[in-house]
């Protein structure tokens, strides 16, 4: 199907399709000539010929670009939410085997840990998120690096967490079996 134009359509076509070989963003181009994003796609599929008929001739697409830190941060940000989906899912497995209730001891000191290797790093996701969000990086956090000390009690206090939470999860398995 062919279409006759006007003038002013003409000279929008060309002007778009020359804007966008010259390497001008879509939203430049919007800006400069008035249309808008599906006009301007419009333009750059179809061609005008020299009696005014419309042909389809797409021009060659650009790649968008990203400049590499918006790629590094989007990367990280990715990587951030595949992490608490897996997390998710983590939880939902442990939660099945406890309803079930058919975990041994053993697995139960194991899930025990796995919950709070899952807390540690759903708490650092946060803390990750957050940053991404602001635009802050590793080297730019405020937050100064915990001391030994503090890491040593804090390990202490996961173990008597995990070992609290292994006997009460054995309290409740011991409950349900009677």
């Amino acid at each position: 199907m062919t279409e006759t134009l006007s003038g002013s359509a003409q000279e929008q076509a060309a002007a778009v399709r020359a804007l966008y070989a010259a390497g001008r963003p879509i939203t430049a181009i919007c800006r400069e000539t008035g249309l808008c994003q599906r006009r301007i796609y419009y333009w750059l599929d179809h061609d005008i010929g020299p009696d005014g008929t419309v042909r389809v001739r797409p021009v060659l697409r650009r790649r968008g670009r990203r400049a590499p830190k918006d790629l590094a941060r989007q990367r990280r940000l990715s990587l951030a939410e595949r992490i608490w989906r897996a997390a998710e899912a983590q939880v939902c497995e442990i939660e099945a085997r406890m309803v079930a209730l058919d975990a041994g001891p053993g697995e139960a000191e194991r899930d025990a840990r796995a919950l709070a290797v899952l807390a540690r790093v759903l708490r650092e996701l946060a803390v990750l998120e957050t940053d991404g969000k602001a635009g802050k990086t590793a080297e730019t956090r405020d937050a100064p690096p915990a001391a030994p000390a503090d890491e040593d009690a804090r390990a202490r206090d996961i173990d008597t967490f995990r070992r609290e939470l292994a006997r009460r999860l054995d309290a409740l398995r011991g409950d349900g079996a009677d």
